[in-house]
């Protein structure tokens, strides 16, 4: 169904094809990462007791594979904290900057 040239209906679309400031969505990266980790700790936790079956069926693999997920989940988990810390600290010093200019301007 078309619509018609005449009709009053708007968009939110910028005309001519412009584009929108757009802001990065907030996101708890730490829990994505801790719930993947959590996962594979799982996978792991089943696959490891069934280790001999598998390896002779041809999926010898997969243990280590759910292993190496954990242990690399874990490895991105103390990145994303240490990345949030610096995000915080940076922020902090930010406010404690703007607001030192704010009490200047104010003298």
């Amino acid at each position: 169904m078309a619509i018609p040239a005449d009709s009053e209906k708007t968009t939110d679309q910028p005309p001519n094809g412009g584009s929108r400031e757009l802001k990065p969505m907030e996101v708890d990266i730490a829990r994505i990462v801790l719930i993947g980790t959590a996962l594979f700790a799982v996978a792991a936790a089943v696959l490891l007791p069934m280790h001999t079956s598998l390896t002779h069926d041809g999926h010898g693999r997969w243990p280590w594979v759910a292993v190496s997920g954990t242990g690399l989940g874990l490895l991105g988990l103390y990145y994303v904290k240490r990345r949030d810390r610096a995000i915080a600290r940076d922020r902090a010093k930010e406010a404690d900057a703007a607001s030192d200019d704010g009490s200047a301007d104010a003298a």
